[in-house]
């Protein structure tokens, strides 16, 4: 039997007034989702959701609609939209996925990287370092988006790109929660990727940006397991 999901402990939403906050609110039900704030069966009524936010219904609908695109939610007849049954299995097959995408946008970055590229790279993850054991966690994911879009974009692949950035909607950023306690999205060792950039292995940089994903995807499953976020199968 579904129920409707208790918000009390949930992050606040965002500022949902603007332009594209259709968008909006299709990324912050993700998040609550891949954070476990709404779990398996739990209802998602248009009316409700749309009173909490002070919106209308229709981006909530077009959220909703989004949400059951990408697996998240699916809509039973007579009961309408609930958060869909996620697993570990399914999580790590989908950062596989993306593993593939990034690989291939690594190999046909290296020959289009620069010196100042590599620079910016090599800048992007001392940053990281630094947040990260500063224990400003929301910095450091910051960082590692960017060292990650950097390669993308250099790669000269808009759609591959698009693609990889649709996949990385599946990876849970945290974002506000206590470093402490959070997870991470991803294991922040990014050397044998620049490393193989910089000596201009293609092949070899497309080896190692998989190896990443797979890698951060079964941090990501250990630290989650048994915690309910997601069916351990």
């Amino acid at each position: 039997m579904t129920a409707d999901p208790d918000f009390s402990a949930a992050p606040p939403p965002p500022d949902l007034r603007g332009a594209s906050f259709g968008q909006d609110v299709t990324e912050y039900l993700r998040h609550l989702i891949l954070i476990g704030q709404l779990r398996h069966d739990d209802k998602l009524r248009v009316e409700h959701l749309a009173a909490r936010f002070g919106i209308s219904v229709t981006p909530v609908r077009e959220a909703l609609v989004e949400l059951a695109s990408e697996g998240f939610v699916e809509r039973r007849p007579r009961r309408g939209y609930v958060v869909s049954r996620l697993t570990r299995s399914g999580f790590e097959d989908r950062v596989l996925v993306l593993g593939m995408v990034l690989g291939e946008l690594a190999a046909r970055a290296t020959p289009l990287l620069d010196g100042a590229a590599h620079r910016r790279l090599a800048d992007l993850q001392a940053d990281l370092e630094r947040a990260d054991a500063a224990g400003t966690r929301d910095t450091a994911e910051d960082h590692s988006l960017e060292l990650h879009r950097t390669i993308n974009r250099a790669a000269a692949s808009p759609e591959l790109a698009r693609t990889a950035e649709r996949f990385s909607r599946y990876v849970p950023r945290y974002r506000g929660m206590p470093a402490d306690t959070r997870p991470r999205s991803c294991t922040y060792d990014h050397a044998a990727v620049l490393d193989a950039l910089h000596r201009g292995d293609a092949e070899g940089a497309r080896q190692a940006m998989q190896d990443h994903l797979v890698a951060s995807a079964r941090l990501l499953g250990d630290e989650l397991a048994g915690t309910g976020v997601w069916d351990q199968t």
